[in-house]
């Protein structure tokens, strides 16, 4: 049973300055921290609190974001990035704890969320889109809105598109006009939604010309651990405009099992298991 918050063994990872859209330039800084006890039992009230939480039972975790930092915790570590510089980040490792410290004594008062965030599909909501990237939404393509849309960091209405949904099913029309089938996005009406919606005006797109090789920079992968390279970062950009492995084998000159390896390395260095997981995370970074 959890009894206090304490932590130890705080180890920071540097990968030098990095540019992001909008900014100038930054030092990008990861961190993590180890906790002294088992912090599941306080999720459902970090989920019920934290600002942009998502609750995760695969493996368990809870996501969100403190003091403009995107925070992971699991029940025996934490990681957060990015912040500006190594000196920053142990105070920002004391204002993290004494914040799940805050939540656990109000533990009390707070009615626990213990709903797990369901992403939508982003080739289902693809359905939903016009497939012409006309950026009305504020995003490059259609498939960097489908992903946010489905880490619900926009809302739908952003898409002047869309058809109108019956609660929060949407109806998929053919090119007749014709209903064929729906798809129900799973929104909660976070106000952060609203907030995170960015037009990506910035942002470097990937050539339309399919021969062409993306140029990507690949500083934006310094942000992790493990480092994406370069070719990952051009095979991330192609998976976020929907490529097959044989696309992006005949984009870019190399055989798909070279393909398949680097999108395997790709899935270990950011944590997730399939495709539509990297897109997302590559649309936040503004790859796509």
């Amino acid at each position: 049973m959890l009894s206090r918050i304490g932590y130890h063994t705080l180890s920071t990872y540097s990968d030098g300055p990095m540019k992001q859209a909008g900014e100038k330039g930054r030092f990008a800084v990861m961190c993590r921290f180890y906790f002294e006890e088992d912090m599941t039992p306080l999720f459902p009230y970090i989920n019920a609190e934290a600002d942009g939480a998502e609750l995760y039972d695969h493996p368990p975790m809870v996501r969100f974001i403190f003091n403009h930092v995107f925070c992971v915790v699991y029940p025996d570590r934490c990681i957060a990035s990015p912040m500006e510089s190594i000196d920053a980040v142990r105070v920002f490792a004391d204002d993290l704890v004494a914040y799940l410290a805050s939540v656990f004594h109000r533990k009390g008062d707070i009615v626990p969320k213990y709903t797990l965030f369901k992403p939508g599909a982003v080739p289902e909501i693809l359905k939903l889109l016009p497939g012409t990237n006309c950026g009305d939404c504020g995003m490059k393509t259609c498939i960097a809105f489908a992903a946010m849309l489905a880490k619900q960091k926009v809302l739908p209405g952003k898409c002047p598109h869309m058809s109108r949904p019956l609660a929060q099913t949407y109806p998929v029309f053919d090119n007749a006009g014709r209903q064929v089938s729906q798809v129900t996005l799973h929104l909660d009406g976070r106000p952060e939604a609203k907030e995170q919606t960015s037009a990506r005006t910035d942002h470097k797109s990937i050539p339309e010309n399919p021969s062409s090789k993306p140029k990507i920079d690949g500083r934006i992968g310094d942000i992790l651990p493990d480092p994406l390279t370069q070719r990952e970062m051009q095979v991330l950009a192609l998976m976020g405009e929907g490529r097959t492995n044989p696309e992006i084998s005949g984009t870019l000159g190399i055989s798909p099992h070279t393909v398949k390896s680097h999108v395997i390395n790709i899935f270990n260095k950011l944590g997730v298991n399939h495709r539509t997981q990297a897109v997302v995370w590559a649309a936040r970074q503004g790859i796509i």
